[in-house]
């Protein structure tokens, strides 16, 4: 047996080598045979998405040449240099939009320049790998390095070589090779994850208000930046203060197509091409134990419906598991690896743990802190050799998150604002110590939720019997299985313990939503994938048959609730790409945007009460989240007539106030309530005391229970008399 050459593809031979071929035209025909039109877009939206990513990968080639890992194998060049130069190009984003340069031209030159940097990196590193390595001795290749044995005092570091091979590098017989037809049980599931990717934002999903986050800031806060010129404090929206390396990436797209609207199919296939990267990012964790073990975990990513589900909202869950993943891929390496400079890796895991923190607060609890014992508890016999590389990787993931919590210190003195308000004291424009206990309030677990028995209950409910079965059942047996057969000591009690203080961190500090425990799928497929891949294991064929019985289960649910989306009584209902049907009004429960966009004149300034998502407004519109202090409601609790209400909106130019009834009731059955003071009786007197002058009802076909209001400011030349 032979060791391979760093950069060499060991599946590249045998009678599976056509198989991406074969998979890729496989998955195009399904969604042309679904959506002859969704094609057009792939090739379109879908180039330039993929060439955004594409040129940030590249650009990551030279970073990972930074950290001198010695000879990888092109695999772990090509992911890691995805996941910095992804991770690099948001935060270059960031900079640059807050310094005021959004300019279409600059971003095409830098990416362009970028993409022809790392085309010649890559150049060099295929170059290098064209070889073939020297063979090492047979005793060692059969040996698989685990990183590691139980010594007095903890597991000592595996012994140091002067090559970065693990046991995952070796070359293997074709019998091992023999998996990769798996990777077909993964073509429905990237065909319906691209097929939801182009259906416009606000049809999917219904557990998801049908997009309402991606309509009110995952997507609205990019074309405010856009359309401002930079990146700047938004006191009517709240989670623009969230961390947002995703979003810069969709800010990215708009910028690069020339305007928000043109930049959301980019900005919806780029977060779908996310979910790409971490079932590679995963097929990389399990391939350091074995190719088979490779195919199995990425597999195990590939067909949990979770993937496929986000795909379809502009969200950032997809970004924080790639960058989540290849962390944890990082400590796999590390400790399989018999490397002269084991700390780099952790180094490594640990930006990319922090890039995960920089998509979404909630990694900094559930994916730094597991990631970090994970580390811990690792290579070192010496207890102060293990609290350093915790140190280690806890400073680098800080380093990666460091610019998104700077640029909150710099618009609200509050790091993690607005999470953390007691501990702060920080009140930027918009927000006050009262608003800062309703947001917290409102994202605490509810009062039947307070006991461990409910949250448990919750536990069983929204994760492992949920309805849409977007983990199924498969995962968790395949990985309980691996932990029970204790196949590698470390590897389990790792990825063990960072599952187990995932579930822990989940059930007691987070409101216990679904789409939050979306986390636990690192650990997850990692123990389950190496078990299915393992050789070794007599019961390989029971857990392959549960690997691809588990993927048909995701599938079937996956597909019913797709169609429950996108099927209407004469089938598959078009929809790909056609962002029409919103701002014309065409959709359900969008009768006010045609009206607004179409018919009132250009100079009409339109205030929203009661809704937030503003992005499909093609006029210019003020809007204020739930959280946020709505100016207007200010305005009526403190004013002692109408004539006072009718002076602001003039002072403020509004010529008309758009009421959403149906978000407001929606607003006040949640945690999340609304001001009591806006009824219909209010809105009835402005009318009777000259203020407003009622336009339109928007009923969405049910005319007996409207679901919005359209009110014109009535102008001073008719000389209204509030």
């Amino acid at each position: 047996s032979s060791q391979t050459m760093p950069g060499r593809n060991e599946n590249s031979q045998g009678p599976w080598a056509p198989l991406p071929v074969v998979g890729a035209a496989a998955v195009l025909l399904v969604i042309a045979l679904e959506s002859p039109r969704a094609p057009l877009f792939l090739v379109t939206d879908g180039v330039i998405a993929a060439a955004i990513l594409a040129a940030a990968a590249l650009t990551g080639l030279w970073a990972v040449a930074l950290f001198r890992l010695g000879d990888l194998p092109l695999r772990w060049h090509l992911l890691l240099g995805a996941g910095l130069g992804v991770g690099l190009l948001a935060l270059l984003v960031l900079v640059l939009g807050l310094a005021g340069l959004l300019g279409r031209t600059l971003w095409v030159v830098l990416l362009a320049c970028a993409g022809v940097a790392g085309i010649v990196r890559l150049g060099r590193l295929t170059r290098r790998s064209a070889g073939i390595a020297p063979s090492v001795p047979p005793e060692r290749s059969r040996r698989p390095l685990t990183g590691g044995t139980s010594v007095k005092g903890g597991l000592k570091p595996a012994a140091r070589c002067d090559r970065e091979t693990s046991a995952g590098d070796m070359v293997t017989s074709p019998a091992r090779r023999g998996v990769g037809w798996l990777w077909l049980a993964a073509g429905p599931f990237a065909a319906l994850a691209l097929l939801v990717a182009l259906v416009p934002p606000g049809l999917l999903w219904a557990e998801e208000g049908n997009g309402y986050d991606v309509l009110e800031y995952h997507l609205q806060m990019p074309r405010e930046y856009l359309e401002a010129g930079r990146i700047e404090y938004a006191p009517h929206n709240v989670y623009a203060n969230f961390p947002a390396n995703a979003e810069m990436l969709y800010l990215l797209a708009m910028v690069v197509q020339g305007g928000p609207l043109a930049g959301v199919g980019v900005a919806k296939l780029i977060n779908a091409l996310l979910a790409f990267l971490a079932v590679g990012a995963a097929w990389l964790a399990g391939r350091e134990h074995s190719p088979a073990a490779g195919v199995c975990t990425g597999l195990l990513a590939a067909t949990a419906g979770w993937l496929t589900y986000l795909s379809g909202v502009a969200y950032v869950e997809n970004a924080m598991l790639f960058f989540a993943m290849l962390s944890a891929a990082a400590i796999v390496r590390a400790g399989t690896v018999p490397c002269k400079t084991p700390r780099r890796w952790i180094i490594l895991a640990g930006l990319l743990a922090g890039f995960s923190a920089g998509c979404k607060y909630t990694a900094l609890v559930l994916i730094v802190p597991p990631l970090a014992l994970a580390v811990l508890v690792g290579y070192w016999s010496a207890h102060r050799q293990r609290l350093a590389v915790f140190v280690v990787f806890i400073l680098s993931a800080g380093a990666a998150f460091a610019p998104w919590a700077l640029k909150n210190i710099a618009f609200t003195r509050n790091p993690v604002f607005p999470l953390a308000g007691e501990m702060f004291h920080a009140y930027p424009e918009g927000w006050s110590a009262e608003l800062a206990e309703h947001f917290d309030r409102s994202h605490a677990p509810g009062a039947d939720e307070s006991s461990l028995g409910a949250r448990v209950a919750v536990l069983w409910s929204k994760v492992l019997a949920e309805e849409a079965q977007r983990f199924g059942p498969a995962v968790f047996l395949l990985a309980v299985a691996g932990l029970v057969t204790n196949r590698n000591r470390r590897l389990d009690l790792q990825f063990g313990l960072v599952l187990l203080a995932q579930l822990g961190l989940w059930l007691g500090l987070t409101h216990l939503y679904a789409r939050f425990a979306v986390v636990f799928l690192v650990p997850l497929v990692i123990l389950g994938g190496r078990f299915v891949g393992d050789i070794k294991t007599p019961l390989r064929k029971v857990g392959l048959a549960v690997l691809l019985a588990g993927a048909v289960w995701n599938l079937t649910f996956m597909i019913g609730l797709y169609r429950r989306h996108l099927y209407a009584d004469a089938g598959h209902v078009p929809v790909e790409g056609v962002l029409d049907i919103f701002t014309r009004g065409q959709a359900p429960y969008c009768e006010h945007l045609g009206v607004i966009n179409d018919e009132l004149p250009e100079d009409r300034k339109v205030l929203l009460v009661g809704e937030a998502r503003a992005f499909y407004f093609l006029r210019e519109v003020d809007y204020y989240v739930v959280f946020n202090r709505h100016p207007f409601v200010a305005v009526i609790e403190s004013a002692a007539a109408s004539s006072e209400v009718y002076e602001w909106l003039n002072a403020n130019g509004y010529t008309h106030v758009y009421v959403g009834w149906s978000e407001i009731e929606r607003l006040r059955r949640s945690r999340y309530g609304c001001p009591e003071v806006v009824t219909h009786k209010l809105f009835a007197d402005f009318v009777s005391a000259g203020v407003l002058r009622h336009t339109h009802v928007f009923s969405a076909g049910a005319p007996a229970k409207p679901y919005a209001e359209l009110y014109e400011v009535v102008p001073r030349s008719e000389e209204a008399q509030p």
